[in-house]
């Protein structure tokens, strides 16, 4: 029983393109990860500057406790760089503040007692 070359040239198409699916399904898989740690990576650095963002917050409430700059209002926000601080809660009725950071999709919040 022979073969021809015309089904053995069918089955080399056949196999070749199996194997470029198998490979595409690899490579596939392997960018998946790559694509989530930088999702990740990229996350952890937001809430870095989300955390120094309500830090900076907290001192600017600290300044207008000791009478340095005026104290601002519970509710209102400050935009700096592409991040924003939330003034929760001021020291003005209670000796607690609270300051939220904002950074892309991470918050950081903080809270101080005053005295």
């Amino acid at each position: 029983m022979t073969v021809s070359k015309s089904s053995r040239r069918g089955t080399v198409l056949i196999v070749l393109v199996v194997i470029m699916a198998i490979l595409a399904l690899v490579v596939a898989g392997s960018v998946r990860p790559v694509r989530d740690e930088s999702d990740i990576a990229t996350l952890r650095v937001e809430t870095v500057r989300a955390f120094y963002a309500a830090e900076s917050g907290g001192i600017i409430l600290m300044n207008g406790v000791i009478g340095q700059s005026t104290m601002p209002t519970e509710g209102t926000s400050i935009q700096l760089n592409g991040q924003q601080i939330f003034f929760v809660q001021t020291p003005e009725s209670q000796p607690i503040a609270i300051v939220e950071g904002v950074s892309g999709d991470a918050r950081r919040r903080i809270s101080f007692t005053t005295e």
